[in-house]
């Protein structure tokens, strides 16, 4: 009887077996999307044309975002040069090259920060260049769920699950650069022994260029 046991112990190990084998021989079945064909030969140049100009499109695009970003880079680096000679902000730049020119603009917008770039920021600058916000707000599920006795919601009221309670309330944080840093970079920059190029590589401003008549 033992022995019938072992055997068919043994068996079922090698179907298990078998089946993790013809698993990994296995091919995944990935669904392939059907489509109706329907011939219309009548745009055949058209969509030929379409792609040379999508073609030329994206050259084109290429070349222009590699143009923007040297003149990004170039008003960026005068900006900061004009910052750091004058002692305070210099403001919106109009650059003349030519018959041409566009207004350079550091604007007091920054990128996006998350908890981990706050704290660095923080650590190398202190609490003076971002600021923490956190909103409040109830938890609406929650609400619903005791809405006969939202009345008597308070800390002891035992009409609400202890569980639940600390779910009631929920919070989101944000966290920014601080709305007008840009002005105090050379202030800051002293203080925490930091150029204002420094400054300006950690704070990250958003730029804009705009073409205009000389």
């Amino acid at each position: 009887m033992y022995i019938c046991f072992i055997n068919q112990t043994l068996k079922l190990r090698e179907m298990a077996n078998l089946f993790d084998k013809a698993k990994e021989n296995g091919t995944s079945k990935t669904k392939v999307e059907k489509h109706e064909v329907i011939e219309m030969p009548q745009f055949s140049k058209q969509l030929e044309k379409l792609a040379n100009i999508d073609a030329q499109m994206a050259e084109l695009q290429a070349t222009r975002d590699l143009i923007d970003s040297e003149i990004r880079e170039a008003g960026k680096e005068t900006m900061i040069s004009l910052y750091e000679k004058k002692g305070s902000f210099p403001g919106t730049l109009k650059i003349v090259a030519g018959e041409k020119s566009f207004l350079f603009i550091t604007s007091d917008k920054y990128l996006k920060v998350d908890k981990e770039r706050y704290d660095e920021l923080v650590e190398m600058f202190g609490p003076e260049v971002v600021e923490e916000k956190t909103k409040y707000f109830f938890n609406n599920a929650i609400l619903e769920k005791y809405q006969e006795v939202i009345s008597d919601m308070i800390l002891k009221s035992k009409k609400i699950a202890d569980a639940d309670k600390a779910k009631l309330i929920e919070s989101e944080t944000t966290y920014t650069i601080k709305k007008g840093l840009i002005n105090e970079l050379a202030t800051l920059g002293k203080k925490f022994k930091a150029d204002v190029k420094k400054m300006v590589e950690e704070i990250r401003p958003i730029f804009n260029v705009k073409m205009t008549e000389k």
